[in-house]
């Protein structure tokens, strides 16, 4: 049933990160804020015509029930929840920020509107963590879900996802990452076709080669490119990887700063500057 729930929960985090990019308006959310934009509509309709409840309760229904189909498509076929059960669900972030934060709140309504659709309850606010970038806090964090015995545990960005992969190396609970830029490369998952292990999840991994040929369309007389990185991060290795094969197939030099506090990044990006750098590329796990 976990290794099924774990599936569910991929797919909902897959939703949440449409959402985050502007396109979400596929999901269930339109569905459910159609259904309750036709109410008002409707019973100014029957105030007028006299007409009684019926048409109204029957478009109300109809709504409704578009709504829950919608989000039932998304779902594996022959998904089976014990309607009435209620599933803890441990979502642990790594820092206050807004697109992770967007991930966890989008990923709260598709659970929610799941839940609604099959009749159980995603218990996720009394199992929601901060760690506020604090890798100590993220471990204590790790065996308080293991004791609350959580269904599942959502991990956001990379740091929490290796942490929660370690926690839970000897249990049958499963982990489901976001925002992860190298699921591979931070050693979570064997592949991104077979993860294996108790991991799945989705991957924000960068277009390196489309964000610099973007840059050099811009400046199509840049030579000389900054790449400012967190070197502790796995994640940043495939990136700057990728950065560095482009430019040397472009014929254009870089120079590499690297950072794990803001102070650091914030000399190493005026060191760059200092040196004449034309652009700055940066992955998306420098915070």
């Amino acid at each position: 049933m976990k290794k099924v729930f774990a599936l569910l929960l991929a797919l909902a985090m897959a939703f949440s990160l449409v959402a985050c990019g502007g396109t979400s308006g596929e999901s269930s959310g339109e569905a459910s804020s159609a259904a309750s934009s036709e109410a008002p509509a409707s019973a100014d309709a029957e105030g007028e015509s006299g007409s009684g409840s019926v048409t109204n309760e029957e478009e109300v229904s109809t709504a409704a029930s578009e709504a829950e189909a919608e989000v039932s498509s998304t779902l594996p076929e022959g998904l089976a929840l014990e309607e009435g059960a209620e599933y803890k669900v441990g979502i642990v972030n790594w820092v206050d920020d807004a697109s992770l934060n967007q991930i966890v709140e989008n990923l709260e309504e598709e659970l929610d509107a799941i839940g609604a659709a099959y009749g159980v309850t995603f218990n996720y606010g009394d199992y929601y963590s901060n760690a506020q970038a604090d890798q100590t806090v993220l471990a204590q964090i790790g065996a308080d879900l293991l004791a609350d015995e959580v269904d599942v545990i959502v991990a956001v960005a990379t740091p929490t996802a290796t942490v929660m992969q370690s926690v839970t190396e000897d249990t049958d609970i499963p982990v489901v990452f976001a925002a992860v830029s190298d699921p591979v490369g931070a050693q979570l998952v064997d592949s991104m076709d077979a993860p294996g292990g108790n991991l799945t999840g989705t991957s924000d991994a960068l277009d390196t080669e489309a964000i610099l040929n973007l840059a050099l369309a811009a400046d199509p007389d840049m030579t000389l490119v900054g790449l400012l990185y967190n070197a502790s991060e796995d994640s940043s290795t495939q990136a700057i990887a990728d950065a560095k094969a482009w430019c040397e197939a472009n014929g254009i030099a870089y120079e590499e700063k690297t950072g794990s506090t803001t102070d650091d990044v914030l000399l190493a990006a005026q060191s760059l500057i200092s040196d004449g750098v034309d652009a700055v590329f940066t992955p998306a796990t420098i915070r």
